[in-house]
Parts: structure tokens; C-alpha cells; sequence
């Protein structure tokens, strides 16, 4: 409680000095129709559009979301709505897919959008890149296109929503030498301006179809720091943050007349990863040792300041498939957590609090980055101290981000890792099969045959019914097995400026906000 007391205290400082500086400078006119949006500062996305080419390149999600359109679109609980195809039907038992594209469609160069360049980017696509290969593409006529894959895979439609690799360039991103050079989409926006790894600007596409942006400009802007974005929002220097704010902005927000909160329930879980390949996890035991031992409750009252919920199993239940009874999670029982430690031989025996087994301390490293997710330091900070109380000591690892998702993806350098899971359209089949299917010799996540094969077979089955039991059974045995510890569902939650009016939550988190409906107080 007093370290809560004293970050409250420093927050409010910081706020202060906020507050004071922001009267030296002008905050944003009434009725101004720029705004600023504020994203996260992380080195896996540089913020650089020659890195935007909609197929081969990665940097920041906005970008692709903005500027460039998909087929289809992911709608609430894994609808499929029109996007630059008004309507599709599948054909030859789930293994293809015909799809009717809007008339009328311009690229932000003037240039119309046909099927000719359907075919143009699926000559770029890897094929492999879909739960089942993609066979093929046929042009039916200029308005109409056939995909067809080599398996029955339910996913595949889904995969086609996705911000990248499956949206759509005009031919003027391209240099002579087929080299992208600039991001040119169907989008209600275009690149106006990139100041590389700092800002990238946007304004509206004067072709677009569809409802148009009422703001001008729209100015993205990376802030390293989580109270540095909360500073900014507070002087006016910034409209929007879409990256996270330290756990106690809605503290000083909802006391203000000039900010506010969006804050909705989203799809995404905060969760540890353990490392199979250390032999204390391959316990059962202190597996869930360590899921009982959490109270999440906490977490999400006194860290996450109320924007979250406690998690039971890896993925809320606005995810598709899942439900309380498949994924029914472990409760904060820390007698239970004892008793299953004591189970599995560790005693304290020298009276210093951490238990021991074979002469051997029960230590493991919990590493985690904080550039992203600012709640996350926190959190882990928690973690140390709830796991110390049933004797097993947490040495914290902080990293910067691309050691960080080196030590998931490439070396394994942990012992135990928080992480998230994805969201939106890639779940749960996308992140199920990225982290616990076995491509090679080692799963990311944990290796386990049985899991892997069963979150493979699920992806052929095209009845609803059978699939949703299929799910019941893989999230079961995830839940049985304790692979992993689940810890929160964060909300989606971003701070803005009142001076924005009809700001709304766009459904998917690549989507972020409905930016069309965004006007300004006059």
C-alpha cells in the first residue's frame, strides 16, 4: 500500500508539471479538424511507410487499417462483413471462395480498383502464409475473383481480413523495378507526410467510397513512455492516446473537464509464458502452484486501475468458442498453492521464506519489456512479491522490446515471460496455432503432440457445432495442463481530449477507433 500511496504521489507531481508547462504553450483550437494520436514507442515497428508495402514489409498496424482495405472484414464474434467485396459465396466443400468486388472503387492516385489488382497482389502473396495453401487465384471478370486452397481450412476466410499480408496497393507504390516506395490504398486516408521513427501524417482520401473522414489531418506520433503520453494529453500537445497510460491516468483523467476514457471490454489476455524446456516447470505441480498463487483481483483493482478483468483461462470469453465451462481458470487459493508445492517435495528448510528442493532454491526469472504495455513493470513487480508468500523467489528481468521478443521467438533466454495473447481475427485459431502447434522441433509456447495435433484438426472442421466442441476440448486440456498463467483481460482503453466528439471504439484493435465519426467541438 505505501508503494501504491508513493506512485500516486509522484503521478500527481508529474501531473502538475504537466499542467503548469502545458499553460507556456497554446493547447489545440476549438474546432480545429487536426488532431494528434499518440501510438506506442516499440522498435519491432519502426514507423517508417517504405516498410508499409501491404504484403512483404511491417511497420506500425494504423497504417495498413487507414490507408489500405481488405476483402472482408472481422465483425463481433468472428462475423464476416463486405469490404472492398460486397458479398462472396464459398464453394467445393470449404475449399474455395468467390468473391463480387464493389464498383466505383479509386485508389487515392485516382486509378480504379478492379480485379486486375486482386490478381497483382496475390502474385506477391506466400501462399503458405494461410491455414491451408492457397491453390490459386482466377479472374471470373473484372469485377469478380476466385481463390480456392488445397484443404477445407474455416480459417482461411477469416485470414483474409487480417492488416497485413492481404491488402491491396495501387501500382503507383511501386517503382519501375516493382520496388514499393509508398503506401497508395483504397482507404479513407493517404500519406501526406513520414518523419521516419517519429511521425507519420495522414489526411483524407478525396476518391474514397465510402463514409468520409470529417477531420482534415491526422497526426501520428510516437511518445517513448506511457506518463510522458499522459503528460502530453494533459498540456494539449496530444488529442489521443492509443498507447497505454500508467495504471493510475484514469486517476487524473476523470477528475478533468478536457479528458475522457474509452474504456471497453477488448479480446486480449495478459498472460505468463513458461518455459518447458526448464525442469522445475515441467512440474505439474508448480504449474499450477503458480496459477493459484496469483490474485488477479488485485491486478486488476490496483494495477490496472480497474480497465481490465481477471483472467481464468488464456482467452476471454469474447473470444470465439470460448466459455466459462472450457476455460474455467484456477482461483487465488494460496493455501492451495502450499499444499501443491509441498506435493511436489519443496520445504523451506533454512527459515528464510523461499522453498527448497534437493538442496536448491526455488528461483525463476520473470522477465518482461515495458515499452508497450506500461502496466506491465507493475505487474511483474506484483507478481515477485505474491509468488515470494508461498516461497518461490521471482528475479525480475527487464529488456527492451527486440531482445525482449527475441527471447519468445528466437533464443528462449527466460524462465518465465509475460506476454498476450493476440486479438481480434487471429483468435483463437491464429495465436493457438503460432504458439503451442509444433511446425518444428519445439513449439514456441509449451510442445505437447496431443495439443498440437488437436489445434491443427480443428481448423478442417466446418461445422459449427463440431468445431465449438472441438475448441471445448483443446481449451480444457490447456486449462488441465496449466501451460500457462493467465492474468488479465485488458480493456481497451485509450485517454483522448473532450474536444473530440463521437469518439467510438472500432471493433477490432488494428481498427482502433472509427476514425470517420471523429469530429471537433466547434
Amino acid at each position: 500500500m505505501e508503494k501504491r500511496t508513493m506512485k500516486l504521489a509522484l503521478i500527481a507531481a508529474l501531473v502538475l508539471i504537466a499542467v503548469i508547462s502545458g499553460c507556456t504553450k497554446p493547447a489545440p483550437k476549438t474546432g480545429d479538424p487536426a488532431i494528434t494520436v499518440l501510438v506506442p514507442d516499440s522498435s519491432a515497428d519502426p514507423m517508417n511507410v517504405v516498410f508499409a508495402d501491404p504484403v512483404l514489409m511491417s511497420t506500425d498496424m494504423f497504417i495498413y487499417e487507414t490507408v489500405y482495405e481488405p476483402l472482408v472484414r472481422y465483425g463481433p464474434r468472428g462475423v464476416i462483413e463486405p469490404g472492398l467485396a460486397e458479398s462472396w459465396e464459398g464453394g467445393d466443400e470449404g475449399r474455395s471462395y468467390t468473391f463480387h468486388l464493389r464498383r466505383g472503387v479509386t485508389f487515392s492516385d485516382g486509378t480504379d480498383f478492379t480485379a486486375d489488382n486482386v490478381i497483382a497482389a496475390a502474385s506477391r502473396w506466400n501462399f503458405q502464409h494461410f491455414s491451408s495453401p492457397m491453390t490459386g487465384i482466377e479472374k471470373i471478370d473484372d469485377y469478380t475473383v476466385k481463390i480456392s486452397f488445397q484443404e477445407s481450412r474455416y480459417p482461411c476466410l477469416i485470414e483474409l481480413t487480417y492488416p497485413r499480408p492481404f491488402r491491396f496497393a495501387a501500382p503507383s507504390a511501386f517503382d519501375a523495378e516493382g520496388k514499393f516506395i509508398k503506401p497508395v490504398g483504397t482507404g479513407p486516408w493517404m500519406l501526406e507526410s513520414n518523419t521516419i521513427g517519429e511521425e507519420v501524417v495522414l489526411v483524407p482520401n478525396p476518391h474514397y467510397y465510402g463514409e468520409k473522414p470529417l477531420l482534415s489531418k491526422m497526426i501520428f506520433r510516437k511518445v517513448a513512455d506511457g506518463q510522458s503520453r499522459l503528460m502530453a494529453l494533459q498540456s494539449g500537445d496530444a488529442d489521443v492516446s492509443l498507447a497505454d497510460l500508467p495504471s493510475e491516468a484514469g486517476d487524473v483523467i476523470r477528475p478533468s473537464p478536457h479528458l475522457a476514457m474509452l474504456n471497453i471490454p477488448g479480446t486480449m489476455g495478459f498472460y505468463l509464458i513458461l518455459n518447458e524446456e526448464n525442469p522445475l516447470l515441467q512440474d505439474l505441480n508448480l504449474r499450477k502452484a503458480l496459477n493459484y498463487g496469483v490474485d488477479k483481483t488485485s491486478i486488476v483493482d490496483h494495477i490496472m486501475g480497474g480497465g481490465a478483468t481477471a483472467a481464468k483461462g488464456l482467452f476471454s470469453e469474447t473470444v470465439p468458442y470460448v466459455t466459462g465451462e472450457n476455460s474455467p481458470g484456477y482461483p487465488f487459493e494460496s493455501g492451495r498453492a502450499a499444499s501443491l508445492l509441498a506435493d511436489a517435495g519443496y520445504q523451506d528448510t533454512d527459515g528464510d521464506g523461499i522453498l527448497e528442493k534437493n538442496g536448491s532454491p526455488l528461483s525463476l526469472r520473470l522477465t518482461f519489456q515495458g515499452e508497450e504495455y506500461a502496466s506491465w513493470k507493475s505487474m511483474c513487480e506484483f507478481l515477485q512479491a505474491e509468488f515470494r508468500k508461498i516461497g518461490i523467489d521471482i528475479k525480475l528481468e527487464q529488456r527492451e522490446s527486440s531482445a525482449y521478443y527475441d527471447a519468445i521467438w528466437s533464443n528462449r533466454d527466460f524462465d518465465t515471460i509475460i506476454y498476450r495473447t493476440y486479438s481480434d481475427s487471429y483468435n483463437p485459431h491464429r495465436f493457438l496455432r503460432d504458439m503451442f502447434w509444433t511446425a518444428g522441433p519445439k513449439a514456441v509456447s509449451w510442445t505437447d503432440p496431443k495439443l498440437g495435433a488437436d489445434i491443427d484438426a480443428v481448423l478442417g472442421i466446418q461445422d459449427e457445432a463440431a468445431r465449438q466442441s472441438a475448441y471445448d476440448r483443446i481449451f480444457k486440456y490447456l486449462n488441465d495442463n496449466a501451460y500457462t498463467v493467465p492474468l488479465t483481460y485488458p480493456n481497451k482503453q485509450y485517454g483522448y481530449n473532450t474536444r473530440l466528439k463521437n469518439m467510438n471504439v472500432a471493433f477490432t484493435d488494428y481498427g482502433v477507433i472509427d476514425w470517420a465519426k471523429i469530429n471537433v467541438a466547434e
